[in-house]
């Protein structure tokens, strides 16, 4: 086998699943903890930020979803109608798209919402007024909001496009 190709493979695998699983884990657990917690929980996404979790991400992703480009372009094999058409050229495309998908809905609503909600947590302890806090606290608490809802949809997209390549070559 073409040396290029295993490490490609190795690259959207192993990329893929760090992403996907440090993505439902975020999304189904930690955050829900965080919030639970209350003005707490702002510390612990602090720390987990300032660990490189936010730079970890998107780096994880496109590792995967450049991989994963490269590979279905190999696989089409100077044929990309007839692959798509296939069944399992069209299962690696639509799970690709997910993929795609969830990763620009990560990068311009979740990554965002959430960097913003915490700069407005920080600048809690600078805030002078009742009136001014709970104005902060609230847009916070907006933005959280967005991130989750955000967090879950591309949650379920990237579980979709796991499927869908674990199942693809058996189509």
């Amino acid at each position: 086998m073409d040396p290029l190709v295993i490490l490609l493979r190795f690259v959207h695998i192993v990329f893929g699943s760090l992403w996907v699983g440090m993505m439902v884990f975020s999304t189904f657990y930690l955050m829900p903890a965080v919030q639970e917690v209350g003005p707490d929980g702002g510390k612990v996404m602090a720390v987990i930020q300032r660990r490189g979790l936010m730079t970890m991400m998107p780096v994880l992703a496109i590792g995967a979803l450049i991989s994963g480009v490269w590979l279905y372009i190999r696989a089409a094999s100077g044929m990309p109608a007839e692959f798509g058409r296939s069944p399992v050229g069209m299962a690696y495309g639509i799970g690709g798209l997910a993929g795609i998908v969830a990763w620009i809905l990560g990068m311009a609503v979740l990554r965002p919402s959430m960097m913003k909600a915490m700069a407005l947590g920080q600048s809690l302890g600078f805030s002078t007024g009742a009136e001014e806090r709970q104005r902060i606290m609230g847009e916070a608490q907006r933005l959280r909001g967005r991130a989750t809802a955000a967090g879950r949809a591309a949650a379920y997209l990237l579980l979709f496009a796991v499927t869908a390549m674990a199942v693809a070559r058996y189509l």
